[in-house]
């Protein structure tokens, strides 16, 4: 027979006892909320450590209010990630990591070929402006694949949103129409650049900058396969990933997000 683990509970991580002289037990949650609670320490610290005569009420109190747990994994159904970048193998390896079923594939992929590979999502890097071809990929969405972008804009790094309804194509017209009269200048700049006319300094993403980009990345990911969980929170509540336009500058560190809605349909 299967030995049986009597492992004790562990607490969810993000969640901490510790004890305030004279005034005895507390808790912070894994929202950064810090409470008293009415049990005395050594009966926790007891049924925590699976310490002999650790009363069962101390363990079904922690459970009850959700404070016991493991980590959160990658769940099957949405693990299977293709990478379409050209250095595909650190953004795999990360996802790797953090527990998704990456597959690498040429950054020049069309959606049928994608698709082939039956993915839950599909993460784009481009180490330069976005590729008009990711507008064909958007398509991607109607089949129930998340589609998440990220492109280097001179020295700053557009993290899209995992779409959901944001798609590439409602970043393109949102950025346009946010640029007033510059707009003529920002499409310019990605014509050209595409047509492989504009000149450009020393810019491209090093090793550094590309571990700072595969990390968001792999958390936006990651934020998405495990779904979003709303509530109370002493911390402000961050723009979900499938809201959110995260603009990164590689020289500063700055990391700015702007909320992104979809662009409605309307008539001709």
């Amino acid at each position: 027979m299967p030995q049986r683990d009597t492992a004790p509970p562990r607490l969810r991580p993000g969640c901490s006892v510790f004890t305030i002289e004279g005034r005895g037990t507390a808790l912070r949650d894994t929202d950064g909320l810090m409470f008293d609670i009415a049990l005395p320490e050594e009966a926790i610290r007891g049924a925590l450590t699976g310490a002999d005569g650790a009363g069962p009420e101390v363990l079904a109190a922690f459970r009850n209010a959700g404070h016991l747990g493991a980590r959160a994994t990658w769940p099957e159904d949405r693990a299977r990630v293709v990478v379409l970048a050209d250095e595909s193998a650190q953004l795999c390896a990360a996802l790797h990591a953090a527990g998704a079923e990456p597959v690498a594939a040429p950054a020049d992929s069309t959606a049928p070929d994608i698709l082939e590979r039956r993915p839950a999502a599909v993460c784009a890097w481009s180490d330069g402006p976005a590729p008009r071809s990711w507008l064909e990929l958007d398509a991607l969405v109607d089949h129930g694949v998340a589609w998440q972008r990220a492109s280097r804009e001179g020295r700053h790094v557009l993290v899209e949103p995992v779409a959901g309804d944001v798609r590439h194509s409602d970043v393109v017209a949102r950025r346009l129409a946010a640029a007033g009269s510059g707009h003529h200048h920002l499409a310019e700049f990605w014509a050209q650049h595409g047509a492989g006319r504009a000149l450009h300094g020393d810019e491209g993403a090093d090793a550094a900058d590309l571990a700072l980009v595969v990390a968001l990345l792999v958390a936006d990911l990651r934020a998405w396969a495990l779904g979003s969980r709303a509530g109370e929170s002493a911390f402000a509540e961050p723009l979900p990933p499938s809201r959110r336009l995260r603009v990164v500058g590689l020289d500063t560190g700055a990391i700015s997000d702007h909320p992104v809605l979809p662009v409605p349909a309307s008539a001709p």
